[in-house]
């Protein structure tokens, strides 16, 4: 997964940056980790209604059952005609309209308002009563090309060709073509069951609380954005901080869903019930603590486990911390559990310097996962068109800025940014290349 302190997506890992990258891994290594957690959870198949599947991951390739079109179309209204005209309705000339079954001996389709009725006493009577037609004067010679106007079967598609790919994401796209390619039904994966354990003896979730009192963040949204990432809730639990209640919402948790997401008591003092409460469950071959916490600011006490037959994605109590670990550890174990392939970040430049100490000592050591946005990119200092830096393409790199309000407790920042930039404990520079994960995924 890491090897020589380099992460999968090519960054450098915390190694000798003053972590130990098994027991705080960096964010990018930390997404690689809870990947591999959800590739080992169960991936059951359901059989969806087309209807029901926008939005839903693919389990399996999906092919085109029979040739699209599967009949010699026309793709205008007009006459289907054999040969250069003029032309006998019924005998070498057939009536057509958008979409309907061309026949086997036309050449082309003509359109309509370039066919003009030929005169009874050019044709003489019988002819003009059998419905004699020819290319009407100016007209262009080009509908008499063979095939001109015809959509020939399997132009679009031919049987057994490829409608879309296991673990692919359905768009409404997707979902059409797969109906005109012959489905009723698609293999997809069952969404994962999420149990959320909010916890909080100091939370209220309505109205203005009282001083000592916080408003809930995250019953609002948890939900939407659980979804969001692919899965399900099926069970919620809110508590206050203590031992016994605590481990009873966890326990009641378990017996129901394949992730367990906690909110709170991620910490080490005598309130932080849910840890203590995970720790004691990873016991035995199956149990397993992936890690304890994580090298980042904010987001440091967010842990990962394996106990109880589930995945627990400890997440801190401070919103922000919360909704960063949240979009990079749970939404990286239901990416494995679905199948989707690992998340590969984009790169931005930074617009202005950025030192993650702040001139005091040691303070340089975490990695920063911080709510950005884009910023403007049309000029330098001074007016001077500013010199991009560019990725391993060759393309320039959109300048990002980072939010104000972006403490660990705030979440103004984060509802103005359009994604998450991830910067190395050293910091960086203006113009700098950094890692970015889009928002909201």
């Amino acid at each position: 997964m890491v090897e020589n302190g380099t992460s999968q997506s090519g960054q450098v890992g915390a190694s000798g940056l003053g972590a130990d990258p098994a027991q705080a891994p960096n964010p990018l290594d930390a997404m690689a980790i809870a990947y591999e957690s959800g590739t080992r959870l169960p991936a059951p198949q359901v059989t969806r209604p087309l209807a029901e599947c926008v939005g839903e991951v693919l389990a399996q390739d999906v092919r085109v059952v029979r040739d699209v079109p599967h009949y010699d179309s026309s793709a205008m209204d007009g006459f289907a005609v054999r040969g250069p005209g003029p032309w006998i309705v019924g005998e070498n000339a057939w009536p057509v309209a958008t979409g309907s079954l061309v026949p086997s001996e036309a050449t082309s389709v003509v359109r309509q308002e370039w066919v003009q009725v030929d005169a009874g006493e050019a044709s003489g009577a019988g002819t003009a009563g059998a419905g004699r037609i020819s290319l009407a004067p100016g007209a262009p010679q080009r509908d008499l090309e063979p095939g001109r106007n015809i959509r020939r079967a399997g132009r679009e598609a031919l049987s057994g060709e490829l409608v879309a790919r296991a673990g692919e994401l359905l768009t409404p796209a997707q979902v059409a073509f797969a109906a005109v390619a012959g489905h009723d039904t698609l293999p997809v994966c069952a969404r994962p069951r999420v149990g959320l354990l909010l916890t909080g003896t100091e939370v209220v979730a309505s109205g203005l609380p009282q001083p000592g009192f916080v408003r809930d963040a995250f019953g609002p949204q948890l939900p939407a954005y659980v979804r969001m990432l692919g899965a399900e809730v099926v069970a919620s639990e809110r508590i206050g901080d203590g031992e016994a209640e605590t481990e009873a919402a966890l326990e009641k948790l378990v017996g129901q869903c394949d992730v367990v997401v906690s909110t709170g008591g991620t910490g080490h003092s005598r309130v932080d019930e849910v840890r203590r409460a995970a720790l004691r469950r990873v016991t035995g071959e199956t149990g397993r603590v992936l890690f304890p916490e994580l090298n980042m600011r904010p987001g440091h006490p967010t842990f990962l486990m394996e106990h109880s037959g589930v995945v627990h994605v400890g997440l801190p109590g401070n919103p922000l911390a919360a909704m960063v670990a949240l979009r990079l550890v749970l939404a990286h174990v239901l990416r494995g559990a679905l199948g989707r392939g690992i998340e590969q970040p984009g790169a931005v430049s930074l617009a202005h310097d950025f030192d993650p100490g702040q001139g005091r000592s040691g303070a340089g050591s975490a990695w920063r996962v911080m709510p950005a946005k884009p910023g403007d990119t049309s000029a330098g200092e001074g007016g001077q068109q500013s010199t991009q830096p560019r990725d391993t393409s060759g393309a320039n790199l959109q300048r990002w800025e980072l939010c104000d309000k972006r403490g660990s407790n705030m979440l103004r920042g984060l509802a103005q940014a359009r994604g998450l930039v991830v910067i190395p404990p050293e910091g960086a520079g203006a113009g700098d290349a950094v890692a970015c994960l889009p928002l909201p995924v």
